[in-house]
C-alpha cells in the first residue's frame, strides 16, 4: 500500500495550490480535512467473525474442555474470541443447542456452563435431565477457584488478580541468609487427588433394564443409597450401562440417578438388540370428569380430562365476535391417587421430546411442559416409588391450528360452529399459542 502520508504532505499541497485552479479555491481548512481522510484510509480494517464462525469456535472449545476438563485453558480460548462478552455468547450458544435438540455439543456447552459457573432455568433444568448435575447444584465437571470469564470493559477482558502487598525495601533479607533449624521436617510434596472411577448413587429404588430403555426387560434392581460403577453409556447419553453384583451388567436411566467421578471418559458402548415391540398403549378418549371411564385391563393411570384452555384463560380477550389470541404456550399435568387427591412423585412423559417431569414441581400433582407449537402426547411413566407403570396416552396436545379438532376449538371458544372454525384453521389463527390441562388418576 502506498504511504499516503509521504505521497500528500504540505509541500505537495502547495504545488498542486499553485498549479491547479480548483486547490486554488480550496481554504486551509477544507486542504486539512482532506490530509486527514486520506491517512484514515491507511488504518486497519477488516471484517469480524461472523455469528457463524463463533458458534463453531464456541462449540469446539467446549468439546476440547469436555474431553480434558482443562477449565484455564477453556477459559482463555474464550478470552480469546472477538465478541463482547464471551460469558454471553457461551450461554446464547448453550441455550441454542439445547432448543435444537443438540445433545451432542448440547451436553459439552453445558457441562463448560457449569464450570464457569454460569447458567439459567433452562439450562439447569436441561442438566438435571441429562444426568450432568450430581447432586443439587453440584455439576459433574470438577472447577477450579478461579472467577468466569471477566465482562469486557473497553474492549479488552481480563480476570480479577489478586493484588500482591510490596515488600518494605527497608527490611533486611534474614531468610535468604538464615538457616534452618537441624529438627525442622521437610515438607513432603503435595500428593494428587487420583480420579475416581466413574459411578451412579441412587436416591430411590428403582430397576434395572438389560439395555438402554424402557422396552427392555428387568435384569436387577438398586436400593436406595446403592452404587454402581459406570462401564458405559448409549449414543443419546441418557442412559448407563453399570457393573452390577456378580459381573452382570444392566442400564439404568440417567435423569434418576447422581454420578460420581470422571464422568467426562466414559465410551459409548454397544445395546443389546432391542426386544419386539410391545403392543401399543390403549389410548382411552377423554371424558367429562364427572363421567367414569372404565381403566382398560393392565392399565395402571387412566386419563379422566383433556381439555383446551380458553380464550380468556390463555390470556386472550374477545373484541366482539372476533378472538384477540392469549401468548401462553402451556401443557399442565395433573395426577391424582385413587381418591382424588392430587399425587406429587409422579414421572410423568412427553412422548416425543423424550421429556420427563415429576408432578408437585409446579404445585400440588402438577407437571407443566412447554408445548412449543409442535406439543406433544403425554403418558404417566413412573410412580412415585420408581416402579414402570402403564398409562393411557393423551393425544393431539398441540399448538398448530390446523391440528387442533373442532371440538377442542369450540370447547376453548375460538369458534362457535364447524363453519367458523373452517375458517378461523384457514387463518391459522392463535397459531403457537394454545395451551392445554390433562388429569391422569391411578387406578389402585
Amino acid at each position: 500500500m502506498i504511504d499516503r502520508t509521504q505521497a500528500v504532505d504540505a509541500e505537495s499541497l502547495d504545488v498542486l495550490a499553485g498549479s491547479h485552479p480548483l486547490f486554488v479555491r480550496l481554504s486551509p481548512i477544507l486542504i486539512l480535512f482532506l490530509m486527514l481522510w486520506l491517512l484514515a484510509g491507511c488504518g486497519p480494517s477488516g471484517p469480524s467473525a461472523g455469528t457463524g464462525d463463533l458458534a463453531t469456535t464456541t462449540q469446539e472449545i467446549a468439546r476440547n474442555f469436555q474431553a480434558d476438563s482443562d477449565l484455564a485453558r477453556a477459559r482463555a480460548a474464550l478470552t480469546a474470541l472477538d465478541v463482547p462478552n464471551a460469558n454471553q455468547l457461551l450461554l446464547l450458544e448453550t441455550e441454542n443447542a439445547i432448543s435444537a435438540g443438540d445433545f451432542a455439543n448440547g451436553d459439552a456447552l453445558t457441562r463448560l456452563v457449569l464450570a464457569l459457573g454460569l447458567t439459567s432455568s433452562n439450562i439447569e433444568r436441561y442438566a438435571q435431565s441429562r444426568g450432568l448435575i450430581a447432586q443439587a447444584g453440584e455439576p459433574i465437571v470438577q472447577t477450579v477457584s478461579q472467577p468466569a470469564v471477566a465482562q469486557s470493559t473497553g474492549g479488552e477482558q481480563a480476570a480479577a488478580q489478586p493484588t500482591a502487598t510490596p515488600a518494605d525495601p527497608t527490611a533486611t533479607p534474614e531468610s535468604a541468609t538464615a538457616t534452618p533449624a537441624a529438627d525442622t521436617p521437610t515438607p513432603e510434596p503435595p500428593t494428587a487427588t487420583p480420579v475416581t472411577d466413574p459411578e451412579v448413587r441412587t436416591t430411590s429404588a428403582m430397576n434395572v433394564r438389560g439395555g438402554p430403555g424402557t422396552n427392555y426387560p428387568v435384569v436387577g434392581a438398586l436400593n436406595a443409597g446403592d452404587s454402581a460403577r459406570i462401564t458405559g453409556k448409549n449414543s443419546a447419553g441418557d442412559w448407563w450401562q453399570v457393573s452390577l453384583a456378580g459381573g452382570a451388567t444392566g442400564w439404568v436411566y440417567a435423569p434418576l440417578v447422581t454420578t460420581g467421578g470422571n464422568t467426562g471418559s466414559v465410551a459409548v458402548a454397544e445395546a443389546p438388540p432391542a426386544p419386539p415391540t410391545a403392543t401399543p398403549v390403549p389410548v382411552v378418549v377423554a371424558q367429562p370428569t364427572d363421567t367414569p371411564v372404565p381403566a382398560p385391563a393392565g392399565v395402571d393411570f387412566r386419563l379422566i380430562e383433556r381439555r383446551i384452555w380458553g380464550v380468556e384463560e390463555n390470556g386472550g380477550h374477545y373484541s366482539g365476535d372476533s378472538v384477540n389470541c392469549g401468548d401462553k404456550q402451556e401443557l399442565h399435568v395433573i395426577v391424582l391417587d385413587a381418591a382424588g387427591s392430587r399425587l406429587n412423585g409422579v414421572t410423568v412423559r412427553g412422548v416425543y421430546r423424550n421429556e420427563f417431569h415429576v408432578t408437585g414441581e409446579k404445585g400440588p400433582g402438577l407437571a407443566q411442559y412447554d408445548v412449543n407449537v409442535d406439543g406433544d402426547d403425554i403418558v404417566v411413566a413412573r410412580d412415585v416409588d420408581g416402579r414402570d407403570v402403564s398409562s393411557d396416552l393423551a393425544k393431539g396436545l398441540t399448538a398448530k391450528t390446523y391440528n387442533i379438532s373442532h371440538g377442542d376449538l369450540m370447547q376453548g371458544g375460538f369458534c362457535r360452529d364447524a363453519a367458523g372454525c373452517d375458517a378461523f384453521i384457514k387463518t391459522n389463527g392463535c397459531y403457537g399459542h394454545f395451551s392445554w390441562t390433562v388429569t391422569f388418576q391411578r387406578t389402585y
